[in-house]
């Protein structure tokens, strides 16, 4: 009942202070109340609710997640019925029409948008009310060392490292969705913002990351918050993924962002003196155990279970509901399709024919290579659990970092800085771990930069990272790596970001939408 009412008081009460003025918050003893921030109990409860809020705003409100992995993707809808129109927009990076198509129950011709809410994602109020509660968080906590005899000074600063975490995840989400975004840390802020230029909030946010990252665990005594609580390995992936993004937009600096993301990287792959095997790669058999949640490999996930009816309502926004059919996931009846498919052409770069990889084995069915929908995925399905349990199969968690995608950063850093010794080191750790050939492979594997970004392209599928990857390398701009290519010109414009809801300028005359899409 604590817990029902804190999160009731802080959505009830800071959707309040959302609504009269954009990013406006209302005074803190109106938010709290009085009765509230006296014990440990108390930081305890608001805390979860800000891990909440993020769960719902990102993973469960819209197709955020799985927009990552097809906007400009090599991805079309299947002969599946009703046709997911929604995947060939993305893939063509038409986003106006996306966002601007009107729900409307029961219409066919909008049934794609209905399921995936893409235009929610227009939207960041949720994502600032992360921001806004995590400030806050931070701003109370020490004063509960004077009212709760129990609560002591490392745990206060343990309560802040995880709001401090919280608020630069939703700012690295705000500024890969919409470039320059208004950025505070205030926990009561009274200004109209403007938007601040994203390499600025990004350096910001990396300098409050290394300043709270030793406050915080490397793992948890209690299994259940390894992973879905920030712990220094989130920290570490986060302010290594801050990096990469500032070396592609910041690019006179570039060497040394590669050379930061060298360092957090040893930090966290040192399973020895550091992090003393807080985290390690599972063995390919039992990769399965990475996505039901909560594993040694995880960095910070988003749980979910569809039996406390998480999942099954929203499946169509997840990948797993794009990539299953009967008789595994039952979204229309006796469907023999998948409602999306790859095209040959660029599953056949990830896996070539007659080449072993144990994630091919583990992952897919013999059709791999289909483009009519018949192929299936089953990395976040629980195969264990056999045909038809389309609840309980359905219980994996969003990925959002993990130890093999930071492995995958690093040795893409080592490489532009052309340390590629250690570069492929880190590479084939990854395909090790996969039972696959190692860099070079025969017959001739070739580039090493290349080479890293189609592992990444493998191992990461279905987790949102993609999109990401051929923005910050800008190979979503040549029609070698992009199915479908941007053009340079469009990219400048701002064709890479997201659309801004309008209500954005509601009372702020500070604020600007991105050009491109206007």
């Amino acid at each position: 009942m604590k817990k029902f009412i804190s999160f009731m008081l802080i959505t009830v009460l800071m959707a309040l202070g959302g609504c009269s003025k954009f990013l406006n918050v209302e005074p803190l003893d109106s938010l709290s109340g009085n009765n509230f921030w006296k014990t440990q109990e108390d930081v305890e409860s608001f805390t979860r609710d800000i891990y909440r809020l993020f769960r719902d705003g990102l993973a469960v409100r819209s197709g955020l997640i799985l927009m990552g992995d097809l906007r400009t993707g090599p991805v079309k809808s299947t002969s599946a019925y009703p046709p997911r129109g929604d995947f060939n927009l993305l893939a063509k990076n038409d986003i106006k029409t996306l966002v601007s198509t009107p729900r409307i129950q029961g219409n066919v011709d909008t049934f794609w948008q209905l399921h995936g809410a893409w235009d929610d994602i227009s939207d960041w109020q949720p994502i600032y009310k992360v921001i806004q509660a995590s400030n806050i968080l931070y701003d109370q906590v020490p004063g509960i060392i004077d009212s709760d005899p129990s609560f002591s000074p490392k745990m206060a600063k343990q309560y802040q490292g995880e709001a401090v975490f919280m608020r630069c995840l939703s700012y690295f989400y705000l500024i890969r969705l919409f470039g320059d975004v208004p950025y505070y840390t205030k926990a009561s802020n009274q200004e109209a913002l403007p938007r601040m230029d994203m390499n600025e909030v990004a350096k910001n946010c990396i300098a409050d990351l290394e300043a709270i990252r030793e406050d915080l665990p490397w793992t948890y005594a209690d299994p259940a918050n390894r992973g879905v609580r920030a712990m220094q390995g989130s920290v570490l992936a986060l302010q290594m993924e801050f990096n990469m993004w500032l070396a592609a937009f910041d690019e006179a600096n570039k060497t040394s962002y590669y050379n930061e993301v060298d360092r957090l990287g040893d930090i966290l792959t040192n399973e020895g003196e550091m992090q003393q095997g807080a985290y390690h790669l599972y063995p390919i058999e039992d990769i399965a155990q990475v996505f039901i949640g909560r594993s040694q490999e995880g960095l910070f996930e988003i749980p979910q279970n569809a039996n406390y009816g998480d999942v099954l309502g929203n499946i169509r926004r997840t990948f797993t509901g794009a990539v299953l059919h009967e008789p595994y996931l039952r979204l229309n009846a006796t469907n023999p399709y998948s409602e999306m498919a790859y095209y040959s052409a660029y599953m056949k770069i990830l896996y070539p024919e007659g080449q072993p990889d144990g994630r091919k084995d583990v992952w897919f069915d013999s059709n791999i290579y289909a483009e009519n929908g018949a192929m299936q995925c089953f990395k976040f399905f629980n195969l264990a659990l056999g045909e038809n349990n389309n609840v309980e199969s359905l219980s994996n968690y969003f990925i959002i970092f993990r130890y093999a995608e930071s492995i995958l950063l690093q040795a893409e850093a080592l490489a532009e800085l052309e340390n590629d010794e250690k570069a492929i080191q880190l590479l084939n750790r990854i395909r090790t771990r996969a039972k696959t050939a190692i860099f070079p492979a025969e017959p001739g594997e070739g580039d090493l930069k290349d080479a890293i970004f189609w592992e990444r392209c493998k191992e990461l599928m279905g987790e949102g990272h993609y999109y990401y990857d051929m923005v910050r390398t800008r190979r979503v701009l040549d029609g070698e790596y992009s199915f479908n290519p941007m053009s340079y010109s469009d990219f400048m414009q701002g064709a890479w970001t997201w659309p801004i809801n309008p209500k954005a300028l509601t009372n702020n005359n500070n604020m600007t939408l991105n050009e491109f899409w206007r």
